[in-house]
């Protein structure tokens, strides 16, 4: 039985997020009610639907590289400093600055709150970028355009030039992330493959022959097996798409573009209404500690960082057998290349900020960290570590084998106790390898695309996804029509872009 590792993305993935804000630092400010932070001016005006607020546009304020870092004001809805501290040290020790932190909530909480800010004129100098901030939120004029300060053609952000085009805005460009991130892959037990004599999807993969119809053809065998057995499950028809080369809504630079009626997508969603129409889908999400557990599943289409940590932990205390593996979702036999979707992690400067310098170098800090080559060497070693892991104190009299530099040893020098063999999770170096591909454009095995479909408005992703009379879940999960369902809704979401499009053409 293998055991895989979990790794930092699967911890960062389970912080709780704060639901209220509070002032805080490095060394912890006095908390303070929000409105009420030092020059910081609340009014009707500024809070009420802050998010959707139109500011005036400013112009990028030229900054001097040899000025001290300072402080930062990070706006951010967990414990940044906590969570990084390493990293927070670092910065302080390579560039001199130090981090003071606002924790607030997190989805519409965190927008009403950065525009409660930059209409008071006390704007944060970094935030993370969320799918909202492109381009609702630069729309607005929320942030602040990096091209003055970033150079993406540096060996520093080799293969991040491609991947900040997809977030040019007429011309400019406020978002660059220092890493990218799998979003969502298919998921299996490689044993249950195996005892009923299917095809590794890995192999497929290996041999070029992973597509469309080779994932189709393993989901009717595994539910021909038996009427309980369900083929796929967990996220809709988005993955799928991207894997046409196509984005279902895409902001071009100066151009929105709708490709609902694009004659990809419509092949897309004919296939997977076809897959659910033979039975061979199940109802969407399922927990991914839980899904694997009765072996009835064969397929999870989510983020696979998650759910590999889950499955293995889950069926490791269950003490069932297995061999959890992911592979990139199916490729689209039609197209000219081996597209798939991404997610990014990075941060953006909002409009107003004072220390554009500190935000600069902490930008740039993280792209260090994530692209030094020592670091890259230590995380592949450590995450494909398969070594036997112990806990750290005796489970009888709590001696402690870290305080005493013992922890060579299998069983405690005082009270003779075998130690406690800890749950271990790691990756073999072909899966590792492949996740690095998956999130590293350079390497050159995908072209990766992100999809713009969440950047608008609550109202706008509704349409899509969440149950079974949305776009992309209906025809996949529950038998919908795409073409009808589009149809509905073709014209909603039109008139919703138009509002973008006309902020776009003004800028």
């Amino acid at each position: 039985m293998r055991k895989h590792k979990i790794t930092a993305a699967a911890a960062a993935a389970a912080i709780i997020l704060t639901a209220g804000c509070n002032g805080g630092g490095r060394t912890p400010a006095a908390s303070t009610p929000a409105g009420q932070n030092g020059n910081e001016t609340t009014t009707a005006a500024t809070t009420e639907n802050a998010a959707n607020m139109i500011f005036e546009e400013k112009e990028a304020e030229e900054i001097d590289k040899n000025q001290p870092t300072g402080t930062v004001k990070v706006l951010i809805y967990y414990d940044l400093v906590g969570s990084s501290a390493d990293l927070v040290d670092l910065f302080e020790s390579r560039y001199g600055g130090t981090i003071d932190q606002e924790i607030c909530g997190s989805g519409t909480a965190y927008f009403e709150r950065l525009g409660t800010l930059v209409a008071a004129d006390s704007s944060p100098d970094i935030t993370r970028y969320e799918w909202a901030s492109f381009p609702h939120g630069i729309s607005r004029n929320m942030y602040t355009p990096i091209d003055s300060y970033i150079d993406l053609d540096s060996d520093l952000w080799v293969g991040m030039k491609d991947i900040a085009e997809q977030f040019s805005y007429n011309g400019k460009h406020y978002y660059v992330p220092y890493m990218l991130s799998s979003n969502f892959a298919i998921n299996y037990n490689r044993l249950v493959l195996e005892e009923y004599g299917l095809n590794d999807p890995m192999e497929l993969y290996r041999n070029g022959e992973w597509t469309w119809d080779t994932f189709h053809d393993l989901l009717r065998k595994w539910c021909d097996i038996s009427p309980d057995h369900i083929g796929y499950t967990g996220v809709g028809a988005m993955s799928f798409i991207a894997t046409t080369g196509t984005k279902i809504i895409d902001v071009r630079d100066t151009e929105i573009i709708n490709n609902l009626k694009s004659e990809k997508i419509t092949r897309c969603m004919e296939f997977l209404e076809e897959l659910y129409r033979q039975g061979l889908t199940g109802e969407g999400y399922v927990d991914p500690g839980e899904a694997f557990v009765d072996g009835k599943l064969l397929f999870l289409g989510m983020e696979p960082v998650w759910t590999y940590g889950a499955a293995c932990e889950s069926l490791y205390k269950k003490n069932i057998e297995y061999d959890m593996a992911f592979v990139p979702f199916p490729r689209d036999p039609a197209a000219d290349d081996y597209y798939i979707a991404y997610d990014s992690f990075g941060y953006m400067i909002p409009a107003g900020a004072k220390n554009v310098k500190g935000a600069v170098d902490w930008i740039t800090l993280n792209r260090e960290e994530k692209t030094n080559p020592d670091n890259v060497a230590k995380e592949k070693s450590e995450q494909t570590d398969s070594s036997t892991k112990y806990y750290g104190k005796c489970s009888e009299c709590k001696y402690s084998f870290i305080e005493n530099n013992t922890e060579e040893l299998t069983e405690c020098p005082k009270c003779g106790t075998a130690r406690k063999v800890k749950f271990n999770a790691y990756y073999s170096e072909e899966q590792y390898d492949l996740l690095q591909d998956m999130i590293t454009p350079e390497n050159g095995k995908f072209v990766m695309l992100f999809d713009n479909v969440n950047g608008f408005n609550a109202d706008l992703s509704a349409m899509f996804q969440g149950s079974e009379e949305t776009m992309l879940d209906g025809p996949l999960f529950a038998g919908a029509s795409f073409a009808q369902l589009r149809e509905s809704y073709f014209y909603a979401v039109e008139t919703i872009l138009d509002d973008y499009r006309e902020k776009l053409k003004n800028s």
